[in-house]
């Protein structure tokens, strides 16, 4: 018989750690006694762990449960949203570069945009640039920052390839954690859109998020997992040839999936031929239903979210992209998937990024104290460990 591996104290409170934010991420609460027995913990071993939590100002009280009945009310936690701040910035808008202060409960509280003429060509120093000037906005303490890319990032965050922003292979993790010393995570802006869309939207844990715009990207979850891929590079569809006739790509090939369905096209063929906007539509989410159905069928997902403009992303698109799936991939064994257009605006890769920070952070988690390596920049840019209710005096963010 193997012998069993005992497991270590530090893993385990690891795990209640995770289990217990993630239970109230982002915006349920719950007693202790409730938490206790979701995560199958002793009335002791669940007031440790919330202790340790609101310590380090992750949870916080908030009231009493007026559901409880007779006899003492329960009081109820909740993830604190004012204890720390994540730096998320979004590189995948045309002519701007945003940033954002997010909340714990993924909620943005404040935000700054740098414009930039050509995105082809991005320079890192307006990147920090940008981390700079959100860093200066607040007195709260940093728990971490976050990039979205377009295009194929590596495990430790090194841009392996962004054609739209004309980086390759760039540590870009590995530099900002240098410059800021403070925990980095850099990702793909579709994982990031999807990861967004999974809490604060519709997604379910089996799905497909294909996000429009300067480009064409998608993501996929499985079993509650974003699937990256041996080489990072899941989802990049936008650079796929389905028409070899078709218009010039930025990659340089003809009739990319990119070419045929990025909105500057679509808007340009529109512009051109107004009188055929529904056609011109129609025919863009026929094409994207017929090149989703191999993989949905493939991996036998449960809903398909589709982000871009609203004049893009509407009722034709929608609709067409629906009846070619129905007729690809319907059978009396399989259900076709649900289709939606995501609603959750222009900053949903800036929250999914910070979800992205704060599940890091949690992963990372150990026998060292929960937050003491974590960094903080004051305003005038001086390092120093800052415990999270020392504050500077300012009046909030």
């Amino acid at each position: 018989m193997p012998k069993t591996l005992k497991s270590d104290p530090s893993d385990v409170r690891a795990r209640n750690i995770r289990a217990v934010f993630r239970l109230l991420f982002p915006a349920e609460q719950m007693s202790r006694a409730e938490l206790g027995r979701r995560v199958g913990l002793s009335r002791m071993a669940i007031s440790e762990v919330v202790g340790e939590m609101t310590e380090n100002r992750l949870l916080r009280e908030t009231g009493v449960d007026s559901r409880s009945g007779r006899g003492k009310r329960s009081v109820m936690l909740v993830v604190d949203p004012d204890g720390w701040r994540i730096v998320s910035i979004d590189l995948t808008q045309q002519f701007v570069i945003r940033g954002a202060l997010v909340d714990l409960c993924g909620r943005i509280v404040d935000r700054v945009e740098i414009p930039c003429e050509n995105m082809g060509d991005v320079p890192l120093e307006i990147v920090g640039e940008l981390c700079e000037k959100l860093l200066s906005m607040t007195d709260r303490p940093l728990l971490g920052m976050g990039v979205s890319v377009p295009g194929v990032v590596g495990q430790d965050g090194t841009v392996i390839r962004s054609v739209n922003l004309g980086w390759t292979n760039v540590p870009l993790r590995q530099r900002i954690e240098t410059r800021f010393h403070v925990p980095a995570v850099v990702s793909n802006d579709t994982n990031m859109a999807l990861l967004g869309e999974c809490y604060f939207g519709d997604c379910s844990a089996d799905s497909v998020f294909i996000k429009i715009g300067q480009g064409v990207g998608a993501a996929v979850c499985v079993n509650g997992e974003i699937v990256e891929g041996c080489g990072y590079a899941a989802g990049e569809i936008g650079h796929v040839v389905v028409d070899p006739k078709g218009p010039r790509c930025v990659c340089g090939k003809r009739g990319c999936l990119e070419a045929l369905l990025s909105v500057s096209y679509l808007r340009e063929r529109i512009d051109a031929e107004p009188e055929d906007r529904t056609a011109i539509l129609s025919e863009a989410g026929q094409r994207l239903g017929r090149a989703l159905a191999m993989t949905v069928s493939l991996l036998d997902l449960s809903d398909v979210s589709v982000f871009g403009p609203p004049e893009i992303v509407g009722e034709a698109f929608i609709g067409s992209m629906r009846e070619e799936l129905e007729s690809c991939i319907s059978a009396d064994y399989r259900n076709t998937p649900s289709l939606h257009r995501c609603q959750q605006g222009d900053d949903l890769v800036l929250r999914g990024q910070a979800v992205a920070v704060i599940r890091g952070l949690l992963d990372s988690v150990h026998s060292r104290g929960l937050v003491e390596d974590v960094v903080h920049f004051t305003s005038e840019g001086e390092q120093s460990h800052h415990d999270p209710d020392e504050h500077s005096g300012k009046s909030g963010d």
